[in-house]
């Protein structure tokens, strides 16, 4: 992963937690990974698999 897009991921993060937004999203997708790998230390994961977009899951409302 290139470091320019790495610290791209981290301040579009940073902006979208100081406007609250990451309180109702959950990160998933390939740019969890790196989040995983500090998260739990020591196990090996690798993916071949990583894309350029950052992917939320957004929760249905309950009753929806």
């Amino acid at each position: 992963m290139e470091k320019s897009q790495y610290k791209l991921c981290m301040k579009t993060l940073r902006c979208l937690s100081d406007a609250g937004v990451l309180d109702e999203l959950l990160l998933i997708g390939s740019w969890c990974v790196p989040f995983y790998k500090a998260y739990f230390s020591g196990i090996t994961y690798f993916t071949e698999i990583r894309t350029r977009d950052i992917d939320f899951l957004v929760p249905v409302p309950r009753g929806a």
